[in-house]
Parts: structure tokens; sequence; C-alpha cells
């Protein structure tokens, strides 16, 4: 009997000791959340923000492209600011996109968003503890114009469109 016993206490110490022995999977997922008291801007949806987006063009000969955006602030205060943080750049190959535009357009008409100089803009539809409305941003460029024996225009021109939102400091 006593055999038994050392048998079965010797198998259960080799199982403990190969598994003791095998390597430990670990998986990490760093999760991020930011609450913003004042200002919040999001798709229609209240989905995330933008990530990729294609100009189109605006006629048939490839001369003009644009690419309005719906997105939704949600702010605090009835005001909010809104600029670009460096200017628009659409480069390819050697050449760059013409006269970069943005535009907000807003219930009292069209503005553009400019480096240096903040939009401020009116919310005028209250919702869950403050302002909550739906604008549109137009991004629109022209086509370079090739250079005499130049390469060809043809080709992808990309550029990061990086737009500040600040809510408006309360006016007495």
């Amino acid at each position: 009997m006593k055999l038994k016993h050392i048998a079965l206490v010797a198998s259960l110490a080799m199982s403990l000791a190969s598994t003791a022995h095998a390597a430990p999977v670990v998986k990490k997922i760093t999760l991020t959340a930011q609450i913003g008291d004042s200002i919040f801007v999001s798709r229609p949806d209240g989905s995330g923000w933008y990530d990729h987006e294609e100009l189109d063009a605006t006629d048939r000969t490839q001369r003009a492209f644009s690419k309005t955006l719906p997105i939704r602030v949600w702010t605090k205060g009835a005001e909010f600011n809104i600029s670009l943080a460096r200017p628009l750049q659409m480069r390819g190959g050697s050449y760059e996109m013409r006269e970069p535009r943005v535009v907000l357009s807003q219930p009292g008409g069209e503005d553009e968003v400019r480096v240096g100089a903040p939009l401020k803009v009116r919310q005028s539809t209250p919702g869950d503890g403050g302002y909550d409305q739906i604008h549109r941003l137009t991004v629109s460029a022209r086509a370079p114009a090739q250079t005499p024996d130049g390469p060809s225009i043809n080709g992808i021109y990309r550029g990061d469109l990086v737009v500040l939102f600040e809510p408006s400091a309360a006016t007495p």
C-alpha cells in the first residue's frame, strides 16, 4: 500500500514540475479614455475622429478637389474657437496642390479656418448639459500646375490636416 502512495505522489510531483517549467503567456493591451468637461469633437454619430480621407475631384478635368466632413462639436459654453495648427500642404513627387482651403460651414454662413487666427464659432443648439451641434468642415485644393518639360502631375498627394478646437473663454 505504501508503494501505491509513493507512486501517486511521484507522478503528481512530476506533473506539477512540468507545468511549472512551461513559459507563461502574457498579453498586454493599453487602453485609454479621455473625458473633457468643456469640449468634445467627433463624427456626427459620436464615434471617434476621421483617420484617412480622400479628396474627390469636383470636375471631369481633375483640376479641383474637395471633401466635406460633418463634425459634431459638444461644448459646455456657447462658443468655441477653431484654427489650423499648421498650414495645410498636400505634396506628391515634386509638386504641391495649390490654394488649399479649410472652410467651416455653420448656420450663420461659411468661414475660412486659418493658422494663427482662431475663428470664434457660436453654438446654438442646447443639449446634454451644454451645446451640441453638427458643422461641416470642407477641405479643398487645386491641382498643381505642370512645369514645362517637367514630370507629370499624376500621382497621389498627401498631407495632414491638423485642426485645433478650443473652448472659448467665458465673456462676463
